[in-house]
């Protein structure tokens, strides 16, 4: 698979199935979710990763679970992680997380080995 971005075919891959899944799982089946964004440290923690992969991941649009800001403007370009231009905030869906792992975030800052469900 030389040449291939695994990552962005991961990507690809993972939306489709979402996409599949969502018109099969009646809306009565999707959970309640708890107000607010999931921290980046706890969705490392699901996927068992870095937060920088986590961060890496929503600005460059592999890792669909949510948005990048700085002073109000969407950030998509990891070039434009550089700490001097700003601070970026991550607002991190509760949906989104569930509809690509299966984890429901009931508000805990920590994953610590919690069940998904």
């Amino acid at each position: 698979m030389e040449g291939i971005d695994k990552e962005a075919l991961a990507g690809a891959i993972s939306a489709a199935i979402l996409k599949a899944l969502n018109d099969v799982i009646p809306a009565e089946n999707v959970p309640e979710f708890h107000p607010g964004d999931v921290p980046v440290s706890l969705v490392a923690e699901i996927y068992g990763k870095d937060s920088s992969w986590v961060r890496a991941g929503i600005i460059a649009g592999w890792l669909p679970i949510g948005r990048a800001t700085r002073n109000g403007e969407l950030v998509t370009d990891i070039s434009q992680m550089d700490s001097r231009q700003g601070r970026i905030s991550y607002h991190i869906s509760p949906k989104k997380l569930w509809e690509d792992t299966g984890y429901i975030w009931k508000g805990e800052k920590s994953y610590a080995g919690r069940e998904r469900s």
